[in-house]
This record gives structure tokens, C-alpha cells and sequence, in this order.
């Protein structure tokens, strides 16, 4: 077996681990975070793409419309986000994280890099560099080819 087709399997191996809910549960854990992880999707999505609607969100959780509007209710309950008439159209409700929100996800974010300073223990600073360029490396290629694929 060659190193491309070792890659491949350590590869694989990585992506099933990190989409497991343990994962998750670990980086919850380094972040003092106590939130449901389709909680936690929900509301990172909002982060990052907000204000939101129902709609757009279901489609980036990959959820179904009943699931992610429970959620919101859910999350807009523990002061997590807020809900607004979409200026462009009253009938829609978008979403927004609140301050404590933020926090929240600021918090997460911390866990994450709280995690990879545990994996990272005993590393060399050439070894983490080169681990980094090498992953972007490969990331813009993969990005590339996805979108690429998206423009056929």
C-alpha cells in the first residue's frame, strides 16, 4: 500500500471519528458547554450565517422544516438566539444569535482549540506548521474540486 492510499484510509478514518457525537461531546466537554448537539449545529449555523431563515437553515443542518423550527424555539427559550421579521418579507421569521449566544459559540470555539492543544502535546513547531500547510494544502484542492463540480 502506498502513502496516497495510507493517507486515504487515515483520511476516512478521521472524517467517520469527528462526525460522531462523542467528538462533539468532547469538544462540549473542553468548552463547558451544556447544550444538545443538534442544539449546537443549529446555533453555529446562525453564528456564522444570520440572520437566517427556517428554511435556508433546515437545508444547511440537512434537516426537515418541523425539526429545525422546534429547534429554534428551542434555543430562542434559553435566550440563545432571537427571531425577526425578515426586512424584505414580514411573513418570514429570520434568526439571530443574542449576545449569549455569541458567548456560547465563542466558547466552543475555545473547546475546539482546547482539543487540538491536548492532541498537539509534544509536537514540535515545524511538525504543527508543516501538519498546517500541508492541510490547507489538501483542503484548497478538495474545495476546488467540489466546487468545480458544483459549476457543471
Amino acid at each position: 500500500m502506498g502513502e496516497a492510499e495510507d493517507y486515504y484510509d487515515v483520511w476516512l478514518g478521521m472524517l467517520g471519528r469527528v462526525s460522531r457525537p462523542r467528538f462533539f461531546a468532547l469538544i462540549l466537554d473542553r468548552a463547558g458547554v451544556d447544550l444538545d448537539l443538534d442544539l449546537v449545529r443549529y446555533l453555529v449555523h446562525i453564528d456564522l450565517r444570520g440572520p437566517i431563515g427556517v428554511v435556508e437553515l433546515a437545508e444547511l443542518a440537512e434537516q426537515n422544516h418541523p425539526k429545525a423550527s422546534r429547534s429554534l424555539a428551542r434555543l430562542e427559550r434559553r435566550g440563545l438566539i432571537r427571531r425577526d421579521e425578515a426586512p424584505h418579507d414580514r411573513r418570514i421569521k429570520t434568526a439571530t444569535v443574542t449576545p449569549e449566544g455569541h458567548r456560547v459559540v465563542e466558547a466552543i470555539n475555545q473547546g475546539r482549540r482546547r482539543v487540538l492543544d491536548e492532541v498537539f502535546v509534544g509536537w514540535s513547531e515545524r511538525d504543527r506548521t508543516e501538519l498546517a500547510r500541508l492541510t490547507r494544502r489538501f483542503a484548497d484542492a478538495m474545495f476546488a474540486l467540489v466546487d468545480a463540480q458544483d459549476d457543471t
